[in-house]
């Protein structure tokens, strides 16, 4: 086993929620398309932190934790990546922000 030290970063984090209805089962899914839009500042998550089924929908809240290396985010940078993840949610007509 090859393991090597990363050294965690001394800018701090910023957290973000987004909550989409969907349809039941449409989780796998849905995490990956915040994967592939949130670009290299996503540390952790998507971590589904809340599910709940109404009318036939299933309401699906994730958490999700970026961080820079390099330097303090500020609020301007994450809502541009979030920007990017709803608009690329709503593509799926099958799917609503909430």
């Amino acid at each position: 086993m090859n393991s090597k030290f990363t050294m965690w970063s001394l800018y701090p984090f910023i957290s973000r929620d987004i909550s989409v209805w969907a349809k039941p089962g449409d989780e796998g899914e849905l995490k990956k398309v915040i994967v592939e839009n949130a670009g290299a500042l996503l540390v952790k998550g998507p971590y589904l932190v809340d599910s709940f089924q109404k009318d036939g929908r299933t309401s699906f809240a994730f958490r999700l934790v970026f961080q820079s290396y390099e330097r303090t985010l500020t609020d301007g940078d994450v809502s541009e990546i979030m920007a990017k993840i709803t608009n690329k949610i709503k593509e799926n007509s099958a799917w609503q922000v909430r």
